[in-house]
């Protein structure tokens, strides 16, 4: 008996699913993404987790939006101004804007949502990001924004996941309701289980990453929470979800078959660098960090490691933000060259009997395991005996703060990722302290402080010259793009689905052939 009534609650339940994610209105397109882990809110301005700021990316629009190339367009704003001195913007508000509940979205909408993200009772997980913004005023169509100082980074931030602005009529109550202008309105969320959202019939596209300008072509959108990888992967053979987040191994797997797409974070902003306790001997000395540098066989590990789905980068800053030259970038730092990296360490006196022994630090994560066995053997060749030292994300930042702190005992080659929408994380990087305590000297502080008080090409200039002096002193070898390899996979029939800055996901333009 016990045996039935679970099986009628089984029945029970996956009609409900069937119900509730994948037959709505008949003719209707439904699309379901299956992930590891829920959203941690649904409020643009408090959420802290990639998962969370994909959805709310859905949901509510950002004042301005990034090409592919790193260039910024319009978004909310139909057009953008910067005073002279680079301490005031001016937003016009595109017309005809209506947020999901039919309110007006205008400047005076626009200003009360940033006052709210600016306020410090928000607590706002990205609020430093937002730059020295002193107040700001409506001036008929148009939002002024004034700064205490000129900031490069803001247009880039303005396009990005954490940047949302909210319809006014969200906040207005103790009871947050998730209401914006984007291209899916909110529907209902079950804490761990899933998140429903519908097409916004009204929505009007300015991201030049996208192509459909109207009402997403799917009618409703469903994020489903299946934490166990096998699970997911089930899911998706099965047809019960059309995307979902794969592992490495499994995207390897799906790449070969003609059912199924594999989808990179290409846009992501996501870099991989090595870095180095450069206060240890003799990682102070340059030349040593550059024969590092050159044994890293940078091919075998996007090729070997992440099979393929990233690329070898050039410079510390992502492609396709803004500045980014990996031509130039080629030209400075340390190129693959094994037999002169192995000549600068036996001048240096080590040899296979006397070798320069390190640890190896990294963060466990997929690919990365690997990656670093490739490169032990790379460091092998050249004289460097490097023990792999292996901790999770969550204690291996903790770890690298007290590692760069030292000034003796053994030294460390590390590696770590980065993600943005601007080369500003240099910034937050090598700015002493610097994070995990890298910053360098008061010269690179200098610099770091300078392009953020400049723009265009001026800026351009001064964040090639902080890469080049990383590079050239070897402070930073860059290795992988994207810089963990966040993938998708969904079947055959799913067409159109796009990956964007911070690993956003664009659903505007998909569509499902039947």
């Amino acid at each position: 008996m016990n045996h039935l009534r679970q099986y009628a609650s089984s029945l029970l339940a996956a009609a409900a699913f069937s119900t509730g994610l994948g037959l709505s209105a008949a003719g209707a397109a439904n699309l379901t993404v299956a992930r590891s882990v829920d959203a941690d809110s649904l409020d643009a301005q408090k959420a802290s987790t990639t998962q969370s700021l994909q959805v709310t990316n859905l949901i509510f629009d950002t004042m301005l939006t990034m090409g592919k190339d790193g260039s910024v367009h319009s978004g909310l704003a139909s057009e953008w101004s910067m005073s002279d001195d680079g301490k005031t913007y001016s937003f016009t508000i595109r017309d005809g804007l209506k947020c999901h509940d039919g309110s007006i979205f205008d400047a005076a909408a626009a200003k009360k949502s940033l006052d709210r993200a600016l306020d410090p009772a928000t607590l706002n997980p990205n609020l430093s990001a937002w730059g020295p913004i002193t107040g700001s005023s409506v001036d008929g169509k148009a939002l002024k924004v004034s700064l205490s100082e000129p900031y490069g980074p803001f247009a880039s931030f303005l396009t990005s996941i954490q940047a949302a602005f909210l319809c006014p009529s969200s906040f207005a109550t103790s009871d947050f309701k998730p209401i914006g202008t984007g291209p899916f309105k909110f529907v209902s969320w079950v804490r761990n289980d899933n998140i429903q959202l519908e097409a916004n019939a009204d929505y009007k596209n300015a991201n030049p990453l996208i192509e459909n300008p109207g009402k997403p072509h799917i009618d409703n959108l469903t994020f489903k929470v299946i934490p166990e990888a096998v699970a997911r992967m089930a899911a998706l053979r099965s047809g019960e979800a059309d995307l979902v987040e794969p592992s490495l191994e499994e995207a390897t797997d799906l790449k070969s078959d003609s059912n199924f797409k594999v989808y990179a974070a290409e846009l992501s902003g996501q870099q991989m660098l090595a870095a180095f306790t450069w206060k240890i001997k003799p990682l102070d000395n340059p030349e040593i960090r550059k024969a590092i540098g050159m044994a890293m066989n940078r091919d075998a590990y996007a090729n070997i490691a992440f099979e393929g789905l990233v690329s070898v980068a050039n410079c510390p800053v992502a492609p396709n933000l803004f500045s980014t030259d990996e031509a130039l970038c080629a030209t400075w730092g340390a190129k693959y060259d094994p037999d002169a990296a192995k000549a600068i360490m036996e001048k240096a006196g080590y040899t296979d009997e006397k070798p320069l022994t390190i640890k190896l630090s990294v963060h466990k994560l997929p690919g990365w395991d690997q990656m670093h066995q490739i490169m032990q053997q790379d460091l092998a060749a050249i004289h460097v005996k490097a023990e792999i030292e292996t901790r999770e994300v969550a204690a291996f930042f903790d770890h690298m703060k007290g590692e760069n702190e030292r000034t003796e005992g053994v030294p460390v080659v590390w590696t770590m990722g980065m993600s943005g929408v601007d080369p500003d994380y240099l910034y937050f990087l090598w700015k002493r302290p610097g994070f995990v305590n890298m910053g360098i000297n008061e010269q690179l502080d200098g610099m770091l402080e300078e392009q953020r008080k400049l723009s265009g090409d001026a800026r351009a200039a001064k964040i090639h010259d902080i890469e080049k002096y990383l590079m050239e002193n070897a402070y930073a070898v860059p290795l992988l793009s994207p810089g963990w390899g966040w993938l998708m996979a969904s079947g055959a029939k799913v067409e159109g689905f796009k990956m964007g800055f911070m690993v956003s996901l664009l659903f505007n333009d998909v569509t499902l052939k039947q």
